[in-house]
């Protein structure tokens, strides 16, 4: 009766394949519950801490400064999403760059002798677009540019966050709520695409270093560092889990909700 089931919704157009960011060990090659997730934290994880420029489209020495603690995630990344109502500067550093980030951040993040040239609200960026970092792969969506996003704060990094849909359950509603492209870079293995032609085959974690010196000798990575938090490990083999979209069958509830409910 089950398959029966299924296959009216098949036959109805209501069955699709989609993605849902999971929490995934990728020796064991399993997603883990939420029990099973609790199992695994552990404190005083070190991982990278990286501010990287991303560049204005139409500008020559405009970059949007972005934070992120998973470099192996920016070869996915599809948007910059900001707070609407973060206050926001465009400063000129003492290299001469000029870079966009969150004001109240700014002497954290910055050397002395940065200069400020204008300020905003986030909601003056939104529409912005940017040069991709990486083009591994030909996307039929449109990306790469600034959103807004209620989980953008100030606590940390640059007020701006780098957004790869592929691989975070906040990114991955993000890039629902604008059509982004899901730009899945890696395996099942954890290990990268044939068509990352940079870092084929290597496990993501691994492959950090080189991606901080591929941003480095291109002139994006602004600078780097290091970030003790909390991680999730699997509890079976103790690998680093990962956020990762995993396709997934869905029903299209949504065709029929407004009768049910009127039901």
């Amino acid at each position: 009766s089950l398959w029966w089931i299924l296959k009216q919704f098949w036959e109805k157009d209501l069955l699709f394949l989609g993605y849902k960011v999971v929490p995934y060990c990728p020796r064991c090659g399993t997603a883990l519950s939420s029990h099973e997730l609790s199992l695994g934290y552990k404190d005083g994880t070190i991982d990278p801490s990286v501010y990287v420029k991303f560049k204005v489209q139409g500008e020559e020495n405009l970059y949007l400064l972005a934070w992120t603690t998973t470099p192996w995630t920016l070869p996915g990344n599809a948007a910059l999403a900001v707070g609407k109502k973060i206050d926001y500067v465009r400063v000129r550093d003492v290299s001469g760059a000029e870079l966009i980030m969150a004001k109240s951040l700014v002497e954290t993040v910055l050397a002395p002798g940065y200069e400020v040239l204008a300020e905003m609200k986030g909601a003056d960026l939104l529409g912005m677009r940017y040069e991709p970092l990486f083009s591994y792969f030909p996307v039929e969506e449109e990306g790469w540019y600034v959103v807004a996003a209620d989980f953008v704060s100030t606590e940390d990094g640059t007020g701006i966050v780098h957004i790869a849909p592929a691989f975070g359950a906040d990114d991955m509603a993000v890039g629902r709520a604008h059509n982004l492209p899901v730009i899945q870079t890696i395996t099942p293995e954890g290990t990268f695409k044939p068509e990352v032609t940079d870092w084929a085959g290597v496990f993501v974690k691994t492959a950090d270093p080189s991606i901080e010196e591929n941003l480095t000798e291109r002139g994006l990575l602004y600078k780097s560092g290091t970030y003790e938090h909390t991680y999730p490990f699997c509890w079976r083999c103790d690998t680093p889990l990962i956020y990762w979209a995993k396709e997934t069958w869905y029903v299209r509830t949504s065709d029929y909700r407004d009768r049910l409910v009127a039901i």
